[in-house]
């Protein structure tokens, strides 16, 4: 199955397993990513199929300047044990690049991609959704207000 294809399946799949509130958002596919985000592009959810490295990346991206992606991270870390005891302790919050944070997991890719796999994709995205887009919705009120 080609990358793109896969990464539509799991989006297909996505919105029916959020709750209402969750599910206005925007998403897009991009070469080998999949987005989906709520404010804006560069804060956003991403699955990042890795065919030749054998491996799923999948997380919350902060991809802003740097001092907006740091905050973020700041955001999240002090809640890093609830974080992980709902989605695993797998899950990683780390400076990406000089400019980026993360908050991420990988996830081995044992077989090819089929449908049965971009519906657990989806599912553990919807996971991630659902555990994290309210801190941030808070935080956004917190910053507006």
């Amino acid at each position: 199955m080609r990358i793109q294809d896969f990464l539509n399946l799991v989006y297909d799949g996505l919105p029916g397993q959020l709750s209402a509130e969750l599910r206005k958002h925007d998403w897009r596919v991009r070469w080998s990513l999949l987005q989906v985000y709520f404010e804006k592009p560069a804060v956003h959810y991403e699955v990042w199929v890795q065919r030749k490295a054998r491996r799923i990346e999948l997380g919350l991206h902060f991809e802003c300047e740097r001092e907006e992606s740091y905050r973020w991270a700041e955001v999240l870390a002090p809640r890093a044990i609830e974080i992980q005891a709902q989605l695993g302790q797998n899950v990683e919050l780390e400076e990406w690049t000089k400019s980026w944070t993360r908050l991420h997991e990988t996830l081995h890719l044992d077989a090819d991609l089929s449908e049965a796999l971009a519906a657990d994709v989806a599912q553990r995205l919807a996971r991630y959704i659902e555990v994290l887009e309210p801190i941030l919705q808070e935080e956004r009120a917190t910053i507006a207000g």
